[in-house]
């Protein structure tokens, strides 16, 4: 009698590849196809956990324990291929005793769908989109095992492909392969996640989307991980964000320089034309008024006012840029005023630079000496006050700046448009309010006050405690200060550091001999008879025009070297027939 083919006989016939495992996961059968196909031996993995030794079948084997459902033509990625797995619980008492697992690889699975050109021909370029592309490229199945990546995304992590499919991302984060993958999110909540990733080994900052892909009934079938290279432009937002602090930086030391210059140096307004600036400047600053043109001789403290308008104006929180127009260079200065790109000409920095507009913000932009701004940036400058935009050297967006502008002079602006030296449209923009500081010589009630401030300001940077009569503070009043404020700051300064004495009224004896290298020195007979105070200065004028056309060639050179308008220089030689 034939003895009965046993079971053991038959499963170790099957052309499939069949593994066994009890309830727990524990493998107990393995047939010789499953050893032939995975390249294992039997008896090495008999008693064993699937989870330790078949982990690409683990998800399958516990999937089918738990639910106690059959799972059906799963495809799975291993070493030596694709395989289409069946899964199927045993029972015994409609109790699951275990699961048995059967496989087989794909080609034999799909032979003749893989023989149609239309097949053929679709997974040709999907292998070549998903190759091709240069973002990275991770597919997984719905328990987190890697089923593919693309060489992009091997090259964006520093991996092997081979290294890591079949394997589950939560044994990637345990190696500590990764610090976080976008997956174990999208498992965790079903739909799609975005995160950044850093990857230590190639130093790269990645945006991850892991999107997932449903079956028919709903359920997720595969996660599809999108990486993207964001390392540039990572790299981009910490330069910007490190200008952006230069910037703010530069912006509160301006504030604070103003403020600290406001506070070491006031303006005293004791005489009528003083009293009408102040009280001009201040409603202007309170209206918040832009577009003003201070007007004044040289050291009448143009500056100081444009400093005094801001700190009075709302805007007195925002950034006081000055820039003097005369003392940059031609070739510097609209890089200085509207900034550059990066490359924008030779020797430009790595980054660009913000140009003095752009960090007037919602401040105060001061132009100082602006008659001496060069023709061909004066159309750049009209074109950002018409529209209060610009665009830095360089470069092609346009940038918007909102701030007050205040510009200063001592030129005499009209005859320079009248000399096609300023542009006419430029000028009327430029002094919608127009403040014109008296010299002075045509505000003496000030300078007692202005003495006794510069006298106790430079006592005490000094260490010294010097002092000055009110017969020599009365000598100085009578004295012309054609360097206006900034020459009787500076004698006061001298006084207090070079004198000898603690009285300064020695030193400033022979003021005039001091100050005023070319004033002319009348020949003042010793006489009882009255001096004609009008007749005498007229004399002095005129020997001071003479001595001017000594030394200069045009009305232009005159009115630079007397400190006074080109017209008020005509005028005068006019009136004296010269």
């Amino acid at each position: 009698m034939i003895k009965a083919i046993s079971d053991q006989e038959i499963v170790a016939s099957f052309s499939s590849g069949i593994v066994v495992t009890d309830c727990q996961g524990i493998i107990s059968h393995i047939n010789r196809q499953s050893e032939k196909k995975l390249g294992i031996v039997a008896s090495d993995l008999i008693g064993k956990s699937i989870a330790e030794v078949l982990p690409f079948f683990h998800a399958c084997i516990t999937e089918c324990l738990e639910s106690g459902k059959p799972l059906m033509n799963q495809l799975i990625e291993v070493v030596q291929g694709q395989l289409v797995v069946n899964v199927n619980p045993v029972l015994r008492d409609q109790v699951i005793v275990g699961a048995i697992l059967n496989f087989r690889a794909s080609d034999t699975f799909e032979a003749s769908a893989r023989k149609s050109d239309s097949y053929r021909e679709l997974n040709r370029q999907l292998e070549a989109i998903i190759a091709a592309s240069s973002d990275g490229i991770w597919v997984c199945d719905a328990k987190g095992f890697v089923v593919t990546i693309n060489s992009a995304s091997e090259k964006l992590n520093g991996i092997k492909a081979k290294d890591v499919i079949g394997k589950n991302v939560s044994e990637l984060l345990d190696k500590k392969s990764f610090d976080q993958l976008v997956t174990t999110k999208v498992i965790a909540s079903g739909r799609q996640e975005t995160i950044v990733q850093h990857i230590k080994k190639t130093n790269r900052v990645l945006l991850c989307t892991g999107t997932p892909a449903r079956d028919e009934n709903g359920r997720i079938a595969l996660i599809v991980v999108n990486e993207r290279d964001m390392t540039e432009l990572e790299n981009l937002r910490k330069k910007y964000a490190q200008s952006q602090k230069i910037t703010e930086k530069f912006k509160e030391e301006l504030s604070e320089r103003t403020l600290r210059e406001l506070e070491n140096n006031t303006i005293i307004a004791d005489s009528i034309p003083m009293k009408q600036i102040i009280q001009k400047s201040l409603k202007l600053a309170h209206i918040g008024a832009s577009n003003i043109l201070i007007l004044g001789a040289s050291g009448t403290g143009k500056g100081l006012l444009a400093k005094f308008i801001h700190k009075n104006s709302n805007r007195r929180e925002d950034p006081f840029v000055e820039i003097n127009c005369a003392a940059i260079p031609e070739n510097l200065l609209e890089a200085e005023l509207f900034g550059f790109e990066k490359g924008a000409f030779t020797g430009a920095a790595e980054i660009g630079k913000v140009g003095l507009i752009e960090l007037a913000q919602g401040g105060t932009l001061f132009l100082d000496e602006i008659g001496d701004m060069p023709i061909n940036l004066q159309t750049k400058l009209l074109k950002y006050l018409d529209d209060k935009q610009f665009r830095r050297l360089g470069g092609t967006k346009s940038i918007n700046v909102e701030c007050a502008t205040i510009s200063a002079t001592n030129r005499d602006l009209r005859d320079r448009v009248q000399n096609s030296l300023f542009r006419e449209d430029l000028y009327y923009r430029l002094s919608s309010f127009t403040l014109e500081i008296p010299s002075l010589c045509d505000r003496r009630d000030d300078i007692p006050r202005l003495v006794r401030f510069y006298l106790e300001k430079y006592n005490k940077k000094y260490n010294r405690s010097t002092h000055i009569s009110s017969k020599v503070v009365a000598q100085l009043q009578n004295y012309s200060f054609p360097g206006n404020v900034r020459e009787l700051k500076s004698l006061i300064e001298n006084g207090v550091v070079l004198s000898e004495d603690a009285s300064l009224d020695s030193y400033f004896a022979n003021i005039e001999k001091k100050s005023s290298p070319f004033l002319p020195v009348l020949d003042m007979p010793a006489s009882s008879k009255p001096i004609d105070l009008s007749e005498t200065l007229r004399e002095v004028e005129k020997q001071l025009l003479v001595k001017a056309k000594q030394h200069c060639e045009t009305t232009r050179q005159m009115s630079l070297y007397l400190n006074i308008c080109q017209s008020t220089v005509v005028r005068k030689l006019q009136k004296h027939g010269l």
